[in-house]
C-alpha cells in the first residue's frame, strides 16, 4: 500500500484537527497515512519523503504558526534537494486579514523552490465562512487529491521474528531494574517479536517511529483485555482516537501555546526561587521531590486555577492508580488503584465545586463555563481536570531527578548547561532519551498490519518498549552512553510519545525542566548524590521514591 505523510503545523489546534481528519480519511482508502506535527519532522525526513500532505494555519497578519516556523527555518537554512517529493497543501486562514492563508503559500513556495512537485490545487479554509475545517479538508482530499495520487509505497523490509515469551520477563525484578540486556539480546533476533497469541513487541526505532502514529493503531483496548479502573479516564485523550481525540485535545490545546507557556513557567521560577532561598549549600535535599515535583505541580496548579494542595499525597495517588497498568499487576493492585482513583477524583471534584462558588481565570474555569454552555459534560470536565492536576509533575520531575544524576556523574555537563545556552535543548533531549518515565506504549491495530515482515492481526496488542526504541544501535552510536553532542535530528526519541497521542504537556514540561536546570546551574557548581537514589518501578513506569542530593 502507498503511504502518504500528513504533516501539520498549528497555533491553536485547528490544523491538528484537519490533519487527523485527512489521516483518518486516507486510512479508508488504498493508502496508509503517517501523521506527525512539523516539529517532529527533520530535514532528512523531508528529503526522504515521497508523498506528503502539508497542513498549516496562518498566524496573525500572515505569519507562520509556532510549530511551522522552525520547520520552515530549517528547510531554508539547509536547502535540501526535494526533487523526490510530491506534495499537496491545505491552509487555514481568515479572509478578513490582508495576507489570507499566507503560511501555506509560503511553505509551498519554498518546497517547490527546493525541487518538490505540488500535486493538485492548494486547499483552503476560511474561518469567516463558519464551515467545519475538517469537513472542508475531507472534501478537498476526496475531490482534488485522491484522484491524482499515484506514488508507490515503501517496500517493507522482511526481518526475522521470534515467538517466545522468555525474551521479555516483564515481572522479573532484575528485568524491571535494567531491561536493556534483554532488549539487546532480542534485538539481535529481529526488531519484532511475538510473545503469545495476541501480543507483539516492537524494538526497532524505524518501525516504532512509523507505526506508533499509524492511524490504524488504536489506543482503545479491545474487548479481550480485562477492563481496569483506568477506564475512569475514558473521556480524555488517554483513551480516545481521532476524531474524538482531536475534540478532547482542543479543550485545552490553546492553553499550552509557546506564548502562554512562557507565562506559566513564571510560576516554576517563583517556586524555585522560594525553594533555593531557603536552601543552604551542602544541605541534603530531595532532588526529585523538592526540585522536581513541587515546582512543576505548582505550575500546573496555576494553569488550572487550583491551589497547590497537598503535593506529596497527590503525586503518590497517581502512581498507585497507575500500578494497574503493569503487564502482570499484583492481586492487591486493583483495589489499590480504585482507592487512589477515588481520592484523585474526590479531591478534584471538591476543587471544582469551590471553583463554581469562587470563579477565577484558569483552565478549570474555562471548562466549567463550557460545560454550562452545554459544549462538554460535567464528567468530561472532571476527568480532564483530574488528569492535569495529578499528572502535571511526574514526567518533568523524573527527568529533573535523572538530570541531577547526570550532572553529578558528569560535572562538565552542568558547566555546559550554565555556559552554553545553545546546548541546553540537546542536554535535556539526551536526558529524556535515556530516562523515559513511561516505559511502554501499547497500541491495538484495527486492521491486519505487517511490521518488518511480521503479520499482526487486527485486535492484537502491540507493545513498544520506549527504552529499547530510544537505544536502538542502528540509530544511536553508543546507545547506552550519555552524549548530548548528538545532533537533534539524530536524537529524536519516544519519551514524550509521538504523533496524535504525543504528550500534551511536552512543551511546558521541557520549559519547566529548563527553568529548573538553569537556576541550579547559575547558582551552583556541583551536584553530589548524597545517598543512592531509590526508585520504584514496574515494567510500565518508574519514579524516584528518594533522591538525596547536595548542591554546592
Amino acid at each position: 500500500m502507498t503511504q502518504v505523510n500528513v504533516w501539520y503545523g498549528t497555533e491553536s489546534g485547528n490544523a491538528e484537527m484537519v490533519g487527523d481528519e485527512i489521516a483518518a480519511a486516507l486510512s479508508s482508502t488504498r493508502f496508509t497515512s503517517n501523521l506527525s506535527e512539523l516539529p517532529e519532522i527533520s530535514v532528512s525526513d523531508v528529503s526522504n519523503a515521497e508523498l506528503t500532505i502539508f497542513v498549516t494555519s496562518t498566524y496573525g497578519e500572515g505569519g507562520l504558526p509556532a510549530t511551522t516556523e522552525p520547520f520552515y527555518d530549517a528547510l531554508s537554512a539547509e536547502r535540501p534537494d526535494l526533487s523526490g517529493l510530491k506534495f499537496a497543501a491545505f491552509g487555514l486562514g481568515d479572509r478578513t486579514y490582508e495576507n489570507y492563508n499566507n503560511a501555506v503559500a509560503t511553505v509551498s513556495t519554498l518546497l517547490v523552490d527546493l525541487g518538490a512537485e505540488q500535486i493538485g490545487p492548494t486547499g483552503t479554509h476560511d474561518a469567516v465562512t463558519g464551515l467545519d475545517p475538517a469537513q472542508v479538508a475531507q472534501e478537498w482530499l476526496t475531490n482534488e487529491i485522491l484522484p491524482i495520487l499515484d506514488a508507490e509505497g515503501e517496500t517493507e523490509q522482511v526481518e526475522k521474528s521470534s515467538h517466545s515469551s522468555d525474551l521479555f520477563p516483564w515481572s522479573n525484578e532484575d528485568f524491571q531494574k535494567n531491561p536493556h540486556p534483554w532488549y539487546d539480546a532480542a534485538r539481535e533476533l529481529g526488531p519484532v517479536h511475538q510473545t503469545d497469541d495476541r501480543t507483539f513487541v516492537v524494538l526497532g526505532y524505524d518501525e516504532a517511529m512509523k507505526f506508533v502514529k499509524e492511524p490504524s493503531m488504536s489506543i482503545r483496548e479491545p474487548d479481550w483485555i480485562q477492563e481496569n479502573p483506568w477506564k475512569a479516564f475514558g473521556n480524555t485523550v488517554l483513551s480516545l482516537d481521532p476524531p474524538n481525540h482531536t475534540k478532547a485535545r482542543r479543550l485545552f490545546s490553546r492553553w499550552f501555546t509557546p506564548k502562554l507557556i512562557k507565562q506559566w513557567v513564571g510560576a516554576t521560577k517563583t517556586s524555585m526561587e522560594g525553594i533555593l532561598a531557603g536552601y543552604k549549600p551542602g544541605q541534603v535535599i530531595d532532588g526529585h521531590f523538592d526540585l522536581g515535583v513541587v515546582p512543576t505541580h505548582t505550575t500546573m496548579a496555576q494553569v488550572l486555577g487550583f491551589p497547590d494542595g497537598e503535593v506529596e499525597p497527590l503525586f503518590w495517588a497517581l502512581w498507585n492508580a497507575m500500578l494497574i497498568q503493569a503487564t502482570d499487576p499484583a492481586p492487591e493492585t486493583r483495589e489499590q488503584s480504585i482507592e487512589s482513583l477515588d481520592y484523585m477524583f474526590n479531591t478534584t471534584a471538591k476543587l471544582l465545586k469551590e471553583k463554581e462558588e469562587n470563579p477565577g481565570n484558569g483552565l478549570a474555569d474555562e471548562l466549567l463555563a463550557a460545560s454550562k454552555r452545554g459544549e462538554i459534560t460535567e464528567r468530561e470536565v472532571l476527568e480532564n481536570m483530574v488528569l492535569f492536576y495529578m499528572s502535571g509533575a511526574p514526567n518533568p520531575a523524573y527527568l529533573v531527578g535523572a538530570g541531577l544524576e547526570i550532572f553529578a556523574e558528569h560535572p562538565e555537563v552542568l558547566r555546559e548547561y550554565r555556559d552554553n545556552p545553545g546546548a541546553r535543548e540537546q542536554i535535556v533531549n539526551e536526558i529524556a532519551r535515556l530516562n523515559p518515565v513511561e516505559l511502554l506504549l501499547t497500541r491495538f491495530p484495527t486492521q491486519d498490519i505487517e511490521i518488518a515482515g511480521v503479520s499482526i492481526p487486527a485486535g492484537s496488542m502491540v507493545k513498544f518498549p520506549i527504552g529499547a526504541v530510544n537505544r536502538d544501535p542502528k540509530i544511536f552510536d553508543n546507545p547506552h552512553e550519555f552524549d548530548f553532542t548528538r545532533p537533534i535530528d539524530a536524537s529524536r526519541n519516544l519519551t514524550f510519545g509521538l504523533g496524535t497521542h504525543s504528550c500534551a504537556g511536552q512543551l511546558i514540561a521541557r520549559a519547566e525542566i529548563d527553568i529548573i536546570f538553569t537556576m541550579i546551574a547559575e547558582r551552583f557548581t556541583e551536584v553530589t548524590i548524597a545517598q543512592e537514589p531509590i526508585r520504584v518501578i514496574t515494567d510500565r513506569l518508574v519514579a524516584y521514591d528518594k533522591m538525596p542530593v547536595t548542591l554546592s
